[in-house]
């Protein structure tokens, strides 16, 4: 059966956030045009009705997203051969598809548990029928999966009691989290995509407030934070499959910022000095150093639990103009420390950022943490807690006002 959606999956209790930040991205873009109410298949996946404009918005623009396709058909079959039947002719009739003399292309496979054959199976039927279609219509194809022109993309989908295999094209560039920013990563850095969030749902607002990192690390979540404010594209165009699929000719070829004018003030410091210098490569690789920036970004060496309002506001440019502000942060989870007297440290550092950030009344706190005992040592009742997984570790977002 063809279908027609623009489908965006994130990590598990996300689509909230990515319906949230998909309304502020179409408002302020370049197309005049209104935002459907997406259909939610999950708690990880939102789905439109496919427009180029929206799909342009998306791709280039959407944070918070793991992953951005365009879904062609979607078929009751769990094997092979009733798959591959149903495929290759509606494939072959299907003008969406690249028209181009010569196309390189590559399969990725989503969540299959559920087909009867093996990934490597599946993928393969995709292959042959995507290469056969193509041929059809006079276009020689090639599978490359190191340069791929367009990459298509199957997985079973749906509800429980409605599921399907589904076939379409990655538009968004393959997983979201990949911004190419971060070039010295931290001991446990937090997802791109999962900072985004963290960033959403402390609801800052950059025109009226300040952001401090405490625990920044490689600077992840103040780069996430800059981006947001300023409505920031993540992927170009030129970068994108757009030329070699019809529906997106016309479209515009530049991304700018879609908030420009908006100047956040943002605090990033963390403890360790060694983690400057990676923290400063990082905001240079996403083009947030130089004049236009020295005043968006401050970066410190401090220690959380010695952290005052007046040396916020003695460290942070026009911080006096900014009304109150927001705490977001990703602290250590104790994966990595061994033994009860690392885990009681790992408490006691919690308890004292809790009597820490009290000293800021009237501040939000907003944070990703993967240690269940956070809660109890923090010292404070969270006023939002959102399951969520950082890279296979289970944990949750806790929201705070103090």
């Amino acid at each position: 059966m063809r279908c027609d959606e623009l489908r965006l999956t994130g990590s598990g209790g996300a689509n909230r956030v990515m319906e949230a930040e998909m309304k502020r991205l179409v408002m302020r873009s370049p197309f005049n045009i209104p935002l459907p109410k997406p259909k939610r298949e999950s708690e990880t996946t939102l789905l439109y009705p496919f427009d180029a404009r929206i799909a342009w918005v998306a791709a280039c623009h959407h944070r918070t997203a793991s992953r951005i396709s365009w879904d062609l058909f979607s078929s009751t079959a769990v094997r092979l051969e009733p798959l591959f039947g149903e495929l290759l002719p509606a494939l072959t009739a299907d003008d969406r598809l690249p028209a181009a003399a010569r196309l390189r292309f590559s399969v990725d496979l989503g969540s299959a548990q559920d087909f009867e054959a093996s990934p490597l199976q599946l993928r393969g039927v995709v292959k042959n029928a995507i290469v056969e279609a193509l041929a059809s219509r006079g276009v020689t194809a090639e599978v490359d999966a190191d340069t791929p022109d367009v990459v298509f993309v199957v997985r079973r989908a749906g509800t429980p009691d409605s599921r399907r295999t589904v076939v379409g094209i990655d538009i968004g560039l393959g997983a979201r989290h990949r911004r190419g920013a971060r070039v010295a990563a931290g001991p446990a850095p937090l997802r791109e995509t999962m900072a985004a969030q963290l960033v959403m749902l402390s609801r800052w607002d950059a025109r009226s407030e300040l952001l401090v990192d405490p625990m920044a690390g490689g600077g992840t979540i103040p780069i996430e934070a800059a981006g947001l404010a300023v409505g920031a594209a993540i992927r170009r165009p030129p970068d994108l499959p757009f030329r070699h699929l019809a529906a997106f000719a016309g479209l515009p070829q530049e991304a700018p910022d879609l908030f420009p004018g908006t100047v956040p003030r943002i605090l990033a410091l963390d403890i360790d000095e060694e983690r400057i210098p990676a923290m400063v490569g990082n905001l240079r690789a996403a083009g947030l150093t130089g004049p236009a920036h020295e005043h968006a970004i401050v970066i410190g060496q401090m220690d959380v639990r010695a952290l005052t309002p007046d040396y916020v506001a003695a460290t942070i440019p026009s911080a006096d103009s900014m009304k109150s502000g927001v705490f977001c942060f990703n602290p250590p989870y104790g994966v990595r420390i061994g033994g009860e007297a690392g885990e009681e440290n790992l408490l006691d550092l919690y308890a004292d950022m809790g009597r820490a950030l009290s000293r800021f009344t009237g501040w939000r706190a907003a944070c990703f943490v993967a240690n269940a005992r956070f809660v109890y040592a923090f010292g404070h009742s969270p006023a939002m807690t959102k399951p969520a997984t950082n890279a296979e570790l289970p944990g949750a977002f806790f929201t705070y006002q103090f």
